[in-house]
């Protein structure tokens, strides 16, 4: 089983899409139904906070509570799949970003490329670099979510700068500990299981001290942190219950649950990204420009061609297919963690806040 439930990541990434990225200025006119949230209330709340993410789970009863595959086929093909994907997208068609870290994104590919194909080939299997991309990707969840967490925080009003540091490793640990956790979900060992349990409730502690410290900030502009907050605490306690209490069905059940709703912010997370970038570059972004003010049917035609594609790749070419999904996640990770960066958004309008990425 894959970490929250099908990606992976150790290094910085558009999951540390952290305060630390690309939160365009809001100004002081601004209306305040458009403080605090990156679209708006109800396009924030299904697609980035994913409030509906609970629906996901009772869609997957039956079987013995193992999931239903058909959920299961278009989280794959259409939703974690393309978001891995995208970021080649935002990368190489956008002209600006390009040239600005060149030998950065060509030296990750070609690295990327020769540990990958050199592992098939001497190995002739994969089961190491699947290793690491269980505990990337469990990073890159981790990062992610309290990157997104961030860009709330500086989207209309300045927040507090004490106890960052903090909550930054806090948020991260919790979610890291809870992937992780669910890969000993099957283990048999009595005495490392008791450990576990009682770390459990230690970690459980975790989230409620973020909760409780985001509603002593409240302001009018935090209800798009607070709720983003609260959806990501709740369905990374559930898991660590189902974990803790052995359910494995509804581990699986709530780790597909997570790894869409990882997906579908991330997804979010860009679309507004490159109206961002675009609204304050235009032109300087090359193809990428040229798609942005059509972004919504590029990105239907993107899922759709790619969702498509893979599914006949797995039927045909199951160890090609599943070779280059491993250097795309890679890539994917990799890339995040330069893209959401201070650096990497030279236009005034775009303030990230320092040192944090998306995953």
């Amino acid at each position: 089983m894959q970490p929250a439930a099908c990606e992976t990541r150790p290094s910085k990434t558009v999951a540390a899409i952290t305060a630390e990225r690309s939160v365009p200025a809001v100004s002081s006119e601004a209306t305040p139904a458009a403080r605090g949230w990156l679209v708006g209330p109800w396009f924030d709340a299904l697609f980035v906070a994913n409030i509906a993410w609970p629906l996901l789970v009772l869609a997957q009863v039956g079987e013995g509570f193992s999931g239903q595959a058909g959920l299961q086929f278009w989280q794959v093909y259409y939703v974690t799949t393309p978001h891995r994907w995208v970021t080649l997208l935002i990368v190489f068609l956008d002209r600006e970003r390009f040239h600005q870290r060149r030998r950065a994104f060509l030296g990750v590919a070609a690295c990327v490329a020769v540990v990958c194909l050199g592992v098939r080939l001497t190995t002739g299997a994969l089961t190491c670099l699947m290793t690491i991309d269980y505990l990337w990707n469990a990073w890159h969840f981790a990062s992610q979510h309290h990157g997104i967490y961030r860009i709330y925080s500086r989207l209309g009003y300045p927040t507090p700068t004490r106890g960052l540091t903090l909550e930054k490793w806090a948020m991260r640990g919790f979610l890291l500990y809870v992937i992780l956790r669910v890969a000993s979900a099957t283990w048999s060992d009595a005495a490392l299981e008791a450990f576990l349990r009682t770390c459990d409730w230690i970690a459980a502690v975790v989230p409620l001290w973020l909760v409780a410290r985001d509603f002593s900030q409240a302001r009018a502009g935090s209800r798009g942190r607070t709720a983003y907050l609260l959806s990501v605490s709740a369905l990374y306690l559930c898991l660590l219950w189902a974990v803790h209490e052995r359910r494995l069905g509804l581990v699986l059940s709530l780790a597909t649950a997570s790894a869409l709703f990882h997906a579908v912010e991330y997804l979010s997370l860009v679309s507004w990204s490159v109206r961002q970038r675009h609204a304050a570059m235009g032109g300087r972004m090359g193809l990428l420009g040229y798609l942005a003010p059509r972004w919504g049917i590029t990105l239907a035609v993107f899922v759709l061609v790619l969702g498509a594609g893979g599914w006949l790749m797995d039927q045909r070419f199951i160890e090609v297919w599943l070779l280059l999904n491993v250097m795309v996640a890679f890539l994917h990770y990799a890339y995040d963690g330069l893209i959401w960066r201070r650096r990497s958004l030279p236009h005034p309008t775009l303030s990230p806040a320092a040192g944090e990425r998306v995953g």
